[in-house]
């Protein structure tokens, strides 16, 4: 089958070059393609009413980076629950006469079936399994396998040189029949999953000559020319599910496989040399003169008002420093540059028809931080920019509209990615919910109010949260009881606890603690609410305004220092919005958090106007116009309740 193959694909046309993937961000392409793909599925929870499709479009969310599960969401439960549907009694495929091609898709579902958690998926699963073992469920002897038990069962070949040559053929000569022969471009890409998973088991480090004179690792080549052909991201609009599926799980066996010298690593800033600033006991004058240099520093970083790191312009960065300049304008009583409107306006220039800003990423931080900055400037003539703004933010939760279920689907009420990763987190709904906030969507609006139910999901609460989450990796996750949270139910970036009884707590931390605080608030819980309480409890219990409480320092070199000027940030506008002017820790001491933290925000400044993170490069916060804007936003909360902007 596959020379064969070779030969058809050969006849269109001559070889071609192979794109290579420079400066791709395999992961990203995955979630946009995954992000596609789901849009894709219909009301049945099938993928194009069709076995195969469907089992492999599961694959390709099972087996992505992400590793999607039943309780991520309808586009897997859904799913899986009509693929279970459509096995019958004796485990045959419904629907389906051909023996070989039910043999085919029976294959198929098999391997999508295998990893469920619903009781109607195992069923299925053994079902299946049942008729692939029966004399009925193995292949005619001598016939030409039809395509579907074709691309599931091909192998790429007995040695390094045969997978070489085969691999190394189909991807020279596979983009070429997209325009002239579709059905053997399709059948090209339906078995190109399985022919490099078995590369990857038996010749991980195999070099295929993608031209002459020229080799690359095999996850090289492929994720180039499926970038290239399928003119991916963009390109998957126009592909079809099965299509997208393919692709999807091609990316995905790169993305792991992928070798050191051809990963995305990103540059260290060079180092800037600077001398901290000495706080005497005046903390408003020493805010004034930190907050002026400040000021003076993010001006020689825009270029007409834009900011960005190593070179290259950045939305999200530049509407946070844009924030921070305005916040500290008003503060001092100065009047905003001229560099702060061409800034503004570039911002509203990167909307897009479903509101959201962004140049290509990262959408909801993006449009969130935008929103917020937009909002502080009050300039009248984005009032329209901020409605459709907001409306975005309300479409992207995670709700019914998309077929979530409020007891299945863990992220029901939250916010990920813009929706170009379809798990929803913590930090993405806490961006997501201020930018509504700000832009004037009342707390009972049921947007907020769904929210709620992904933040009590997010704390270690077990009175709101009894049940366990089985994470995609399987492991179990019991909610602990100290109030505090993780960055999303059953994961935490500052890790899991092992309780020794083969299940996990997610560890609380300081800034996700602080922002599930920050959003109970902005849903107007009040400060006596059980659950606003035992966040409450939580940070009195860890206070800390030197390091980002719950990351163990013996994990990793600087761990407690990761994320500092996030944690500073969504500690002072946490607080803030409480109303509160102490913290009573459990020693009885009171903290006036205000000056506590303003003082070290202060004694980390450097005269020449900038912030830096030395001891942490987690989350970018080396990068100076970065951890300045978080610090200046800080600064200008600790101050009092004065709002910038208004």
């Amino acid at each position: 089958m596959l020379q064969r193959l070779l030969i058809a694909l050969a006849c269109v046309g001559g070889a071609t070059d192979l794109a290579r993937a420079q400066g791709q961000n395999l992961l990203s392409v995955i979630d946009d393609g995954l992000t596609e793909l789901a849009r894709r599925q219909q009301p049945n929870g099938s993928y194009e009413n069709d076995l195969c499709a469907t089992s492999q479009a599961l694959l390709a969310l099972m087996q992505s980076p992400r590793k999607y599960v039943e309780s991520d969401g309808p586009f897997v439960r859904k799913a899986v629950a009509w693929l279970a549907s459509q096995v019958g009694p004796d485990g045959r495929p419904l629907g389906v006469t051909e023996r070989d091609e039910a043999i085919g898709a029976a294959k198929w579902m098999a391997a999508a079936l295998a990893t469920s958690r619903s009781d109607a998926g195992k069923a299925a699963a053994a079902k299946l399994a049942t008729f692939l073992a029966t004399p009925d469920g193995q292949p005619t002897d001598g016939a030409k396998p039809p395509n579907h038990l074709w691309t599931i069962t091909a192998t790429a070949g007995g040695n390094a040189t045969d997978a070489a040559n085969l691999v190394g053929s189909l991807l020279r000569v596979w983009p070429l029949a997209r325009g002239n022969n579709r059905a053997d471009f399709d059948r090209t890409l339906e078995v190109f999953p399985t022919l490099l998973g078995d590369v990857a088991a038996r010749f991980a480090d195999l070099k295929l000559e993608v031209k002459p004179g020229d080799k690359q690792h095999w996850a090289r080549a492929a994720s180039a020319t499926i970038l290239t052909t399928l003119q991916a991201p963009g390109g998957f609009e126009q592909a079809s599910p099965h299509q997208i599926a393919a692709a999807v799980r091609v990316l995905s066996l790169c993305d792991a496989h992928m070798p050191d010298d051809a990963a995305d690593h990103r540059p260290a800033p060079p180092p800037i040399p600077g001398t901290p600033r000495t706080v005497g006991g005046d903390l408003a004058a020493a805010y004034r003169q930190a907050a002026g240099a400040g000021l003076a520093y993010l001006e020689t970083q825009q270029k007409e008002g834009k900011f960005g790191f190593m070179g290259h312009e950045d939305p999200g960065i530049t509407a946070l420093a844009l924030g921070a300049a305005i916040r500290s304008c008003r503060r001092l009583e100065k009047p905003l540059p001229p560099w702060i409107d061409l800034g503004l306006n570039w911002l509203v220039s990167l909307q897009k028809r479903n509101g959201a800003i962004h140049a290509g990423a990262v959408a909801v931080y993006t449009t969130s931080a935008t929103l917020i900055t937009l909002t502080d400037a009050n300039r009248p003539k984005d009032k329209e920019v901020v409605a459709r703004a907001a409306t975005f933010l309300k479409v992207v939760q995670l709700d019914e509209g998309e077929g979530y279920d409020q007891a299945s689907d863990w992220g029901y009420g939250g916010i990920g990615y813009d929706g170009a990763e379809l798990r929803a987190d913590l930090s993405n709904t806490q961006f997501g919910m201020e930018g509504l906030h700000d832009a004037g969507i009342l707390a009972n609006d049921e947007t907020m109010q769904r929210a709620i139910i992904f933040l009590q999901r997010c704390q270690n609460n077990p009175e709101f949260n009894p049940k366990p989450v089985q994470r995609e990796d399987g492991e179990i996750v019991r909610f602990g009881t100290d109030g505090g949270s993780g960055y999303a139910p059953g994961e935490s970036k500052a890790r899991l606890d092992d309780n020794d009884d083969e299940t996990f707590t997610s560890r609380s931390y300081g800034s996700m603690t602080y922002t599930l605080l920050k959003c109970y608030l902005f849903a107007r819980l009040k400060l006596d609410d059980p659950r606003v309480t035992a966040a409450l409890k939580w940070i009195a219990a860890h206070w800390n305004v030197d390091q980002n409480p719950g990351f163990d320092p013996k994990s990793a070199k600087g761990a407690e220092y990761q994320g500092l000027f996030y944690y500073w940030f969504t500690m002072a506008k946490a607080l803030d919005a409480s109303g509160m002017a102490t913290i009573t820790t459990p020693d009885g001491k009171q903290h006036a958090w205000r000056d506590e933290l303003l003082r070290k925000l202060l004694e980390t400044s450097m005269n020449e106007g900038f912030w830096t993170n030395a001891k942490s490069s987690r989350w970018m916060e080396e990068f100076p116009v970065l951890a300045s804007s978080y610090a200046l936003i800080a600064m200008d909360h600790c101050l009092g309740p004065k709002k910038a902007g208004g």
